[in-house]
């Protein structure tokens, strides 16, 4: 009799536990489910918010081009009223910030004139070394990117004295050959010799990525629009230091076309465009002001007449970006 006893407890011991080990199971799966649909509620807000701004920056360059403005206020000209100051920002396409709450967050977003930037594919040889080198580049390292740049996107296999071809490329581990043509996407950048993620995304000096553009016309004899150039593109052209630069940044919104000679130096030779960007990277960014993810999407929008436009790339990160703590300040570039 004792031992039947002993054996029931045994039984009720061993139930207990397993149903102790099911509700902590239980309650673990519950906590992450929770966790996975909080995090998957944000992903869906953020994304949305960042959607609000682009068509938000969107509309207002639209708009900005039905009306016919420009990009500076030119002698003689009326002076604009507060509503198309504001929407003269966010067309001008010279990639200030520009911020707006909306509901529980709210987004960042910003216009880039890809004009404003140094076309890859029509840049000569002497303008990019002259790049590299008011960029502070040492002088080899330079040469050496000016020569595998140009080796990637002539139509030949010559190899330029410190260039590179498909026999280097087909020796990597991960083999491809050179292409041999013009740039499609600034991302083929990283496919060539000495360039690096960290020299690419601007971990390492200058953001290659914030220099060139394939889309524009400028480089090679082209012009590549000052008005709207950001400030590494301005050290890159005009071979200032960096004080000078954010000087004229400061400055050149309320410039007008009488002064800019004086303001940026060499600038009456250069064909500066007084007119709305023909092609123009729009980057938004969406928020919640509990802090948690951040969504980041961007797109390359042509001007097509007066009422149209089209989407040459859309882009959006894969993954959303983790933020430590809710933070409404200046994203990072």
């Amino acid at each position: 009799m004792k031992n039947a006893r002993g054996i029931i407890l045994l039984v009720v011991m061993w139930a207990l536990t397993v149903l102790m080990v099911l509700a902590v199971e239980l309650a673990s799966t519950m906590r992450i489910e929770g966790l996975t649909t909080d995090t998957y509620q944000q992903e869906v807000s953020t994304y949305y918010l960042a959607l609000a701004g682009f068509h938000r920056a969107l509309y207002q360059f639209v708009r900005a081009q039905q009306q016919g403005r420009t990009l500076l206020a030119v002698p003689g000209a009326v002076a604009p009223s507060s509503q198309e100051e504001q929407q003269d920002i966010w067309a001008r396409g010279d990639g200030r910030w520009q911020s707006e709450e909306f509901g529980a967050g709210g987004y960042w977003v910003r216009v880039n004139d890809e004009g404003g930037k140094i076309n890859l594919n029509q840049a000569d040889e002497p303008t990019l070394r002259q790049t590299f080198t008011n960029l502070g580049f040492d002088v080899k390292f330079g040469e050496a990117l000016t020569d595998a740049i140009l080796d990637w996107r002539d139509p030949d296999s010559l190899v330029r004295l410190h260039g590179a071809e498909s026999d280097y490329y087909l020796a990597l581990p991960v083999p491809y050959p050179a292409k041999d043509g013009p740039f499609d996407i600034l991302d083929e950048l990283l496919l060539v010799r000495g360039v690096t993620p960290a020299l690419f995304y601007g971990r390492e000096g200058p953001a290659l990525r914030e220099l060139f553009t394939v889309y524009s016309a400028g480089g090679g004899g082209m012009p590549t629009n000052l008005l709207t150039a950001g400030p590494l593109v301005l050290q890159a052209v005009l071979g200032l230091d960096a004080a000078a630069v954010q000087d004229i940044v400061q400055r050149r919104a309320e410039t007008n076309a009488a002064d800019l000679a004086n303001l940026i130096p060499g600038s009456a030779s250069r064909g500066l465009n007084f007119g709305l960007p023909l092609v123009v990277t729009i980057e938004s960014i969406g928020y919640l002001n509990t802090g948690g993810v951040t969504r980041r999407l961007s797109a390359v929008v042509q001007r097509t007449g007066v009422n149209g436009f089209r989407f040459l790339r859309w882009r959006m990160r894969p993954r959303p970006h983790r933020r430590a703590k809710a933070s409404r300040g200046r994203p990072e570039r």
